[in-house]
């Protein structure tokens, strides 16, 4: 452990043990006591782990509001269900570790003394999260909340919390990878689950704060990209046990630490351009991409968006035509990789035809996995890289008169 870990460590194991030896009614230290919308899970009384970390690329660390008030919950309700739970602190970076933990006790004879000793465990607590900071470059935003998970498994239901962007950037999620933002939540939820990769969160109430929200040098996500993010966490914690998963919406914004070891800036797709009379090519995204093994659209409205401009185009003049081409991944029979793809350049059609083209100006086919550009989307044992599989998946526009 590095001098700044160890110091780190010491000053959240002296700051959490305050709650069993002081009094007083602050709530200073950046614990402000709650407030923001409510969870829309049950917070238990009992043992939480928070995952947090000062790393680059996201902003300084801290508390929203409800993820506050859920501490107030278990603190509060461990005085009068007389239990001990244990707080543990996980530090998000490269190599992801426990930075502290402690355990609320009270002997407190009344209720004003519980009470100021439950203020004082908090204020520490508050007073820690700022003081974290990365060791290790880049960030397992996956190893941090398998630590978590790990940490409150026992007798009682416990809390996990996670307070990241959710842009991981190790192996086996890895952001970096392209495609992997814009894959289906079911394709990566099976490839960590085909890896042993999904944390053990059983019984847990989670809670996820700031998915999505970054600083620079990471460049902004948009909504789409933002959902889709918050989407894919709430998956891997409903498919690792999770009893209940929030969402916290409170932004979290500002600069990143100056002090932190780098972390890779993930490079996020544009969204899709459709130039009238240029070739175009309409990918696996949350516009104009498909809901798992169909050719029905993510998201309908999306779709219409992005290829209005091009069913206009259409409309000017009957003598303008277009070739849809579907390709997909590489699962399943050639047979059936043709079938699906077809379907979906038939989908594509339909919507165009739906929004004023005509029929006759729009040919379809559909050649699965076999065509140029295909990226390989096997991984060891045959297992598919929801990455690359997501890249393949496409319909290709080409003018064609």
């Amino acid at each position: 452990m590095t001098s700044r870990a160890a110091l780190v460590a010491a000053s959240l194991a002296t700051l959490l043990a305050l709650g069993a030896c002081s009094s007083g009614d602050e709530s200073a230290g950046g614990f402000s006591g709650g407030g923001g919308a409510p969870l829309s899970c049950p917070v238990p009384v009992g043992p939480m782990a928070i995952a947090i970390g000062g790393r680059s690329n996201e902003p300084e660390p801290s508390l929203p509001g409800p993820v506050q008030q859920a501490a107030i919950t278990v603190v509060s309700g461990a005085s009068e269900q007389n239990v001990q739970p244990k707080f543990t602190v996980v530090n998000v970076d490269g190599r992801p570790s426990v930075a502290g933990s402690d355990t609320y006790r009270t002997d407190a004879g009344n209720a004003i003394a519980a009470q100021d000793d439950q203020n004082a465990f908090l204020s520490g607590l508050g007073s820690a999260i700022p003081t974290l900071r990365a060791q290790t470059p880049e960030a397992d935003t996956l190893g941090a909340l398998t630590l978590a998970g790990r940490s409150v498994q026992g007798s009682r239901p416990g809390t996990v919390v996670l307070v990241d962007s959710g842009l991981s950037t190790v192996a086996p999620l890895d952001f970096r990878q392209p495609g992997l933002l814009a894959a289906p939540v079911a394709d990566t939820v099976a490839f960590l689950r085909d890896n042993r990769a999904l944390p053990t969160l059983t019984g847990a109430t989670v809670v996820l704060a700031g998915i999505g929200d970054v600083a620079a040098p990471q460049p902004a996500l948009d909504t789409a990209q933002r959902a889709s993010l918050v989407a894919l966490w709430k998956g891997i914690a409903e498919a690792s046990g999770a009893a209940c998963v929030a969402v916290v919406d409170e932004p979290r914004s500002g600069e990143a630490p100056s002090d932190a070891p780098p972390v890779t800036p993930v490079d996020l797709p544009p969204p899709p351009k459709i130039t009238p009379g240029q070739a175009s090519v309409l990918p696996d995204d949350g516009s104009v991409g498909f809901q798992p093994d169909t050719a029905d659209f993510r998201d309908v409205a999306a779709a219409r968006g992005v290829l209005t401009p091009f069913a206009d185009f259409l409309k000017q003049s009957p003598a303008r035509k277009i070739a849809l081409t579907g390709t997909s991944a590489r699962a399943g029979t050639d047979q059936s990789q043709v079938e699906l793809s077809t379907r979906r350049a038939e989908a594509v059609k339909g919507l165009l035809v739906d929004l004023g083209a005509k029929p006759d100006q729009i040919t379809t086919t559909g050649v699965g996995s076999r065509f140029p550009g295909y990226v390989n989307d096997q991984g060891p044992g045959g297992r598919q890289l929801p990455g690359p599989a997501s890249t393949n998946r496409k319909v290709i526009v080409d003018p064609t008169g």
